[in-house]
């Protein structure tokens, strides 16, 4: 079986917004836990932000912003998975903007946001510290870049490959723990772009939640599997 099967979201866009459908249930309920990290970092909320999601799939956190008054772009390689962003953000009379482009080099401006979002993406990409880069080339000085993603090493790789994708919580062959990035070199590569870090915490998932519901259910945790970072955009 293929790893880092970047076409399932190609096949399953259907299923970003469809409650009914498993494909994408575990990852609506991390985009939430996610969105509540966002929202404690910025409790003078979003009103009036730029805001890019790079990577942005079928939309989640996009539409999730736009909802909170963010002025969101999302960019994303699936061509089904933006289309499903769009009709969603339709349907929520939303100003969503979708575009198709590489996160690694997007076709937005420099400088021109005040959040850029790369949340669970750069264990999908080959080249993160590109995408890291490109993410510090869109920021305003003073802006937020704000990753989540998995640590490497043997616990990630049994838990979010063996266990996750065993059990059916997610879609089997959605990651290779070979491309997943430890906290210490996603510090690196923002450093080199100008980006400090300001907060990492640590995620675990919550068990009994998660087999109760079906779906990954996390906590922040001192130890975990995942992390999510927020770093600051330093001026030049």
């Amino acid at each position: 079986m293929p790893r880092n099967d970047l076409e399932l979201y190609e096949r399953a866009a259907d299923a970003w917004w469809d409650g009914e459908r498993k494909e994408f249930r575990s990852l609506r309920a991390v985009n939430a836990f996610h969105l509540g990290l966002l929202c404690e970092h910025r409790p003078e909320g979003f009103g009036g932000q730029r805001v890019a999601d790079l990577g942005c799939g079928g939309g989640l956190l996009s539409i999730a912003l736009s909802r909170l008054g963010a002025d969101v772009v999302g960019v994303d390689l699936s061509p089904a998975s933006l289309r499903a962003g769009r009709d969603e953000a339709r349907r929520q009379e939303l100003a969503c903007t979708f575009l198709h482009g590489d996160l690694n080099a997007t076709p937005l401006r420099d400088a021109s946001f005040d959040l850029v979002l790369a949340s669970d993406v750069l264990e999908h990409v080959s080249e993160p510290a590109c995408a890291v880069r490109e993410a510090g080339r869109l920021l305003r000085a003073g802006g937020t870049l704000f990753v989540n993603t998995f640590d490497r090493g043997l616990l990630s790789a049994l838990v979010v490959v063996f266990l996750a994708e065993g059990l059916g919580f997610v879609p089997r062959g959605t990651h290779d723990p070979r491309l997943f990035v430890r906290p210490r070199d996603l510090e690196t590569w923002a450093r080199a772009a100008a980006l400090r870090l300001e907060a990492l915490v640590r995620e675990r998932p919550l068990l009994l939640a998660s087999w109760r519901q079906r779906a990954i259910q996390l906590r922040p945790s001192r130890w975990g599997f995942g992390y999510s970072a927020f770093f600051r955009k330093e001026a030049a």
